[in-house]
């Protein structure tokens, strides 16, 4: 059972944790975060292909420049 990477982010799993993720994909449930991640990048990308460019906003960009953003 390994989870193995290499350079330039190629990711193979092994055994137990490949059928494990096989099956998190194949029956795994999602959560209304995802389901809101989602939506949010699927008009990122409706705005990029209709005008080639999109904007965000940093609720605080203090944090951000000092590197406390919560992760």
């Amino acid at each position: 059972m390994a989870i193995n990477s290499h350079a330039f982010g190629r990711v193979t799993l092994t055994e137990d944790d490949a059928e494990k993720f096989a099956n998190q994909v194949r029956y795994g449930r999602t959560n209304q975060a995802a389901k809101d991640a989602v939506g949010r990048g699927l008009s990122m990308a409706k705005a990029v292909k209709d005008s080639g460019k999109f904007s965000f906003t940093v609720a605080n960009p203090a944090r951000v420049k000092d590197g406390l953003a919560k992760r």
